[in-house]
């Protein structure tokens, strides 16, 4: 393989390709960076060393054995790998190092998220909000992807608008990208795909709205910005900021999106009182209702069921007006 073809690999690929021809220490140090490649990244050559127990020389050796200059040279080309995965934990490290109290951690955290809804606020089109909703509407079938994080605010999403249409769920991190493939294989242009992802980006949930893609079934993206890999593959796409220092994304403003969505969706759905009414009449009996409250607006009156006297639940007498 040529010195440029082989440039275009990643650090891994040029290891297992020079491995059959390593021996002793220097097959060592390979199996470590194999196994670690998050620490090799991030330890210095004198850490790495130590570590595996080897000499500098061997690691200067190892880097010109697959291909670089140097350790150096090596080290920048694993961390570039590796560069949006590491920052949450670069971050993490800075701000523990920093002498804070807990209310002040506390208070730093809830106006980062404070911040992060308002950006996202800001920032919002008018074009994208209600195209996302015409596709969440006009869809036959939809199907919310999003697996690590994702999983649970494609839960939530697939919950709030299984409330104002039908047919509406999501992936789960146990169903797997196989399950997901699955699922998708039924669907076509009549149907809606959700995918959810924020940094870090889950592979699975990329390639899965790609293979929605080629079956030319909708997207519609929630992600942080038009640099995620979403963007180019969804026909319309809703943004949320979602930088934090203590972890990889904003949950508050991802969720702040959602809701929103749920929310313009409930306003625009034609059925939306009806169905609204028809689940509250469903789910009460397994409601704990409280004291009631005094109202400043006058309630929807709906016909609800009186709930089944298995659940000890006494039917309540209206008042004569």
């Amino acid at each position: 393989m040529s010195a440029k073809s082989q440039a275009t690999l990643p650090v891994s690929e040029r290891i297992r390709r020079h491995y059959p021809d390593m021996t002793g220490a220097l097959r060592t140090f390979a199996d470590f960076v194999l196994a670690e490649p998050v620490q090799a990244a991030r330890m210095s050559i004198h850490t790495a060393v130590q570590a595996v127990g080897v000499s500098v020389a061997t690691a200067n050796r190892f880097a010109r054995a697959i291909g670089f200059g140097g350790y150096a040279e090596f080290r920048d080309e694993l961390i570039k790998g590796f560069e949006t995965a590491l920052e949450p934990v670069n971050r993490l490290e800075q701000q523990i190092s920093k002498t804070s109290t807990t209310l002040e951690v506390f208070q730093a955290s809830l106006n980062e998220d404070v911040r992060n809804v308002q950006r996202t606020l800001e920032a919002l089109n008018a074009d994208s909000c209600a195209r996302a909703v015409d596709l969440v509407l006009s869809a036959r079938r939809i199907y919310v992807l999003g697996f690590d994080n994702a999983a649970s605010l494609g839960s939530v999403l697939a919950n709030g608008l299984g409330q104002f249409r039908d047919d509406v769920r999501s992936v789960s991190n146990t169903e797997g990208a196989f399950g997901g493939a699955r699922h998708l294989s039924h669907f076509d242009a009549s149907d809606l795909v959700i995918a959810i992802a924020f940094p870090r980006y889950i592979k699975d949930t990329i390639e899965l709205a790609r293979l929605a893609k080629l079956r030319r079934v909708p997207i519609l993206a929630v992600t942080d910005s038009h640099q995620s890999p979403l963007a180019a593959i969804a026909d319309t796409s809703l943004y949320a900021c979602s930088e934090r220092q203590l972890s990889s994304v904003s949950n508050a403003s991802a969720l702040a999106i959602i809701e929103a969505l749920v929310a313009a969706v409930a306003h625009s759905a034609p059925s939306s009182v009806r169905r609204a009414e028809e689940f509250t009449s469903l789910v009460l009996p397994w409601l704990e209702v409280g004291p009631s409250k005094e109202r400043t607006s006058k309630p929807i009156r709906a016909k609800l069921a009186s709930p089944p006297s298995r659940m000890g639940r006494p039917t309540r007498k209206s008042k004569a007006p």
